[in-house]
């Protein structure tokens, strides 16, 4: 039931006193009326309403000092929701004139005053106060849907003005509509991009997704007005755009502008939403005709961000150089790995190719469309073309980072050389090793493996026993603590976060089981062996 609070306001003690009465007696009957405060004057009314923030204020009219009615004036300056009745030991219209004529809500004579006369008062206010707040919560959905069409609306006028489909007239005409003031005189292409959008949408569901990215567009567009107008869309899944007037002197100051517009973005993203972007910036450009050029050079300038870490911000000045030299010797040192594999190469043949990547710069898109193919093609040579597993699709194209490449390379390496190794292994333990592999962040048991490949748990004991000389459980511990290592290569990590990144929730338990494999504590073997 909607409680209305409510601050009385009276220079008569018993006058207040008697109304604290009628208060306690309804809290007594359970009644939806609140008393939060008193005040003996208008000067202390007007301290203690803003303090209390109440839903309704009952007021002497006369008064010394600041009187009711100079008291409701200043209240519908600072509290214009407040509902006001006045109470007066004078029935004088000119009073109750002055009082309507303010928005008071009831105006009552203080005597004879009773009791029922005040509680039918507060209950109309109160109906008052529930109706005027479902009518801010419509206007508020009203908002909230008419602002994501307007992103809609954005999107395809956007479309349409990439591709040519419209003139910069019409344009002109369109962009008034949506976004009003934004002039395209000396402006900036943002393009943002979610570091790992996969995470995100297995995190979230399609609404909270939705509702994410607006929240997303709305920073964006805060953080964009500080220094002009602006005009943000989502242009694509995981990618939203923006083009920005930015006032600048020179290309220079242009470019640092833009930098710490795009680091303030990508900061408070972060902090309010915990979600990872970075950030490709244009030159600077006028006019509508411009800004497809604009927004290629801004995809160019994110794509960049694939050689840097998470959460970076790439402007012209901070480009990159692709070279055809180091394009020709990292697919050279690829087509040469590819020559000399075989199912009897080792884990270390992938190694050197992993510090080609890291030592050479070639233009991302090309990179991984190359390393598609050239995967599938080390696929076709390792594993028979009759085994139905040959089919099966590998790509990285989803890596927007090089170490989501890296650590992904690695990965199917491994995994192609476990089928490799395991060709001589009946398909049941192929299958089973495969889910352990995929599920080795996850709480992993028999009996879900032996449901995965259709066996009797018991059966599935035993093959583990038979056919690879160690029991489940210890199989999936090895493995977990194998790709513990492998995180340690790349970075440090503490025992806690390595532990829960391989599936282990327990620091002590994972640590006593890293040392029983490998001899060592993760740091001591990190220190031993070196990181790549």
């Amino acid at each position: 039931m909607r409680e209305v609070t409510c601050l009385i306001v009276d220079d008569e003690p018993p006058m207040v006193k008697r109304l604290e009465t009628y208060f306690e007696r309804w809290a007594e009957r359970r009644m939806p009326f609140r008393l939060v405060g008193r005040a003996y004057s208008g000067a202390e009314a007007l301290e203690r309403a803003d303090e209390l923030r109440p839903d309704l204020i009952i007021t002497d009219i006369v008064m010394p000092g600041m009187d009711g009615i100079e008291l409701v004036r200043q209240l519908r300056e600072r509290l214009p929701g407040v509902e006001v009745i006045i109470l007066s030991a004078y029935s004088d219209f000119a009073y109750a004139k002055q009082a309507i004529a303010m928005g008071v809500f009831e105006y009552l004579v203080k005597v004879p005053l009773r009791e029922e006369d005040v509680h039918t008062a507060l209950s109309k206010a109160r109906d008052n106060v529930i109706a005027r707040e479902e009518k801010e919560r419509r206007l508020q959905s009203l908002s909230g849907s008419v602002k994501e069409n307007s992103y809609r609306l954005r999107k395809h006028l956007f479309e349409e003005l990439l591709r040519g489909e419209v003139s910069d007239s019409v344009m002109d005409r369109r962009s008034a509509e949506l976004v009003p003031s934004f002039e395209p005189r000396q402006y900036g292409c943002f393009a943002l991009r979610f570091d790992n959008y996969d995470v995100f949408c297995s995190e979230y569901s399609p609404a909270d997704r939705n509702m994410l990215k607006y929240g997303m567009l709305n920073i964006i567009e805060e953080v964009l007005r500080e220094k002009g107008s602006c005009f943000a869309c989502e242009l694509q899944q995981g990618v939203i755009v923006a083009l920005a007037a930015i006032q600048a002197g020179s290309e220079q100051s242009f470019d640092r502008n833009c930098y710490e517009l795009g680091e303030s973005i990508r900061d408070a993203i972060k902090t309010y939403l915990r979600i990872s972007v970075s950030i490709g910036v244009s030159r600077m450009y006028n006019g509508w005709g411009q800004a497809a050029k604009a927004y290629e050079e801004a995809k160019g300038a994110l794509a960049d961000t694939f050689y840097a870490s998470f959460g970076s911000v790439v402007t012209p000045n901070r480009r990159l150089a692709y070279t055809e030299s180091d394009w020709r010797e990292l697919s050279e040192r690829f087509e040469h790995t590819l020559e000399r594999s075989s199912s009897k190469s080792g884990g270390e043949v992938i190694v050197p190719l992993l510090h080609v990547l890291h030592s050479h710069r070639v233009i991302p898109g090309k990179l991984l469309g190359y390393v598609d193919g050239w995967y599938a093609r080390l696929r076709q040579r390792l594993l028979s073309t009759a085994n139905g597993d040959a089919a099966e699709v590998v790509t990285f194209a989803d890596c927007t980072h090089l170490h989501q490449l890296v650590d992904q390379l690695r990965i199917e390496w491994e995994r192609l050389h476990a089928q490799v190794e395991g060709s001589g292994l009946r398909a049941e333990m192929v299958k089973a090793m495969r889910f352990v592999e995929d599920h080795l962040k996850e709480s992993i048991s028999l009996s879900v493996v032996a449901e995965h490949i259709h066996l009797n748990p018991s059966y599935v004991s035993e093959l583990f026993k038979k056919e690879l000389g160690i029991n489940f459980t210890d199989y999936v511990s090895k493995r977990r603590i194998e790709r513990a290592i492998e995180l340690l290569r790349k970075r440090d990590y503490s025992n806690l976060e390595l532990a829960e990144a391989v599936g282990v929730h327990n620091e002590k338990y994972f640590c006593t089981l890293f040392k029983k494999i490998t001899g060592t504590s993760p740091q001591k073997f990190v220190a031993a062996s070196g990181r790549d």
